[in-house]
């Protein structure tokens, strides 16, 4: 497996891009906005196709790459469905699943550092984001956090993982780079023989500063919709009604199938996620370059979006985009399948 953690010292930030070998689908974990640079030439240096770029939560330490990824390769944006942000190609629940060639990461609902903050879990190791640190944790101050929760959090979640976990946070402050969750457990003074309201007191006291871009962080990462879309003309963009009288396009569903499996889709389409859509392009024998037209839709409209700009640029003049996805189609009551 090719494994990169990245390091920001100006936020002291882990950042950790993952991919099965040379030549396969990447994901990136909390990407730092000013080294998007970095991320493209190790990808391009293993040549490697970014699929996936995902926060741990919405940051306030550093600006998320994730916006800026997504414009620049296309790949699929996830958050937590409890982050309040204007525009993410997934929004992840506890037990979602996030796939790439080979390697498959499990979502684990972690709030109290925020609460909309999420681990990720691929088998012998996890990625903490600012749920667990190296004999620390995040703090609970602000966005909604909870130290109760991350109490919870911390001993019914990460702390049920094997003990030889390697543990992979997203900050560290003292030149280290991991730890495993049996030695948090015997070791993080924070939690180890504190009751939860023992921890719930500590942390309600600890009295820290803001951090230095927590002004400009948060709302710049809650909005990442910057460049999204601008490429496409109104004659292109549908709502449910107008999709729904189409007869001859067929719809093309870019989701994962575990995200199919919760909700449904629109009957007869085609199933093809996005991090395939490119190669089926390419395939002039492939059944989306066979269709008189193409309805591309996703869970909220950000994928079909990226969809059309990308096949756009690679010659296919024959797509449309269903905007709000899926659930804008459930909510305005059309079948599904």
């Amino acid at each position: 497996m090719i494994f990169k953690q990245f390091f920001d010292p100006f936020s002291d930030t882990f950042s950790y891009l993952l991919a099965k070998s040379q030549g396969a689908e990447a994901l990136i974990i909390d990407p730092v906005l000013e080294h998007v640079s970095d991320y493209l030439e190790f990808l391009g240096q293993n040549n490697l196709k970014l699929v996936v770029a995902m926060d741990t939560h919405i940051h306030a330490d550093h600006k998320t790459g994730l916006g800026e990824l997504r414009n620049l390769t296309r790949c699929m944006t996830c958050l937590s469905e409890h982050a309040k942000v204007s525009s993410i190609s997934r929004r992840l629940a506890d037990g979602d699943s996030i796939t790439i060639d080979g390697l498959v990461l499990t979502v684990l609902e972690t709030p109290g550092h925020t609460d909309d903050s999420c681990c990720f879990y691929l088998e012998g190791m996890v990625f903490t984001g600012d749920t667990l640190f190296i004999r620390g944790n995040g703090r609970t101050d602000f966005q909604h956090g909870d130290a109760g929760q991350l109490y919870d959090s911390m001993s019914q979640k990460l702390f049920t993982l094997p003990k030889g976990t390697t543990v992979w946070p997203g900050h560290d402050y003292k030149g280290e780079q991991c730890t495993t969750i049996g030695r948090e457990m015997l070791e993080n003074a924070r939690f180890c023989g504190k009751t939860r309201d023992e921890f719930i007191e500590i942390m309600n006291n600890l009295n820290l500063p803001d951090p230095k871009l927590m002004d400009v962080a948060v709302s710049f990462n809650q909005d990442t919709s910057e460049g999204l879309g601008n490429t496409l003309s109104e004659n292109i963009v549908l709502n449910c009604q107008q999709a729904s009288e189409l007869t001859e396009h067929v719809f093309v569903d870019l989701r994962e199938q575990d995200e199919i499996d919760k909700v449904g889709t629109i009957k007869d389409s085609l199933w093809l996620p996005l991090r395939h859509l490119e190669d089926a392009i390419k395939d002039l024998e492939h059944p989306i370059n066979l269709a008189e037209g193409v309805v591309f839709f996703c869970a909220h409209g950000e994928r079909s979006a990226l969809a059309l700009e990308m096949t756009k640029e690679l010659g296919f003049e024959n797509g449309k985009h269903l905007a709000g996805g899926i659930a804008a189609w459930i909510e305005a009551k059309m079948p599904v399948a």
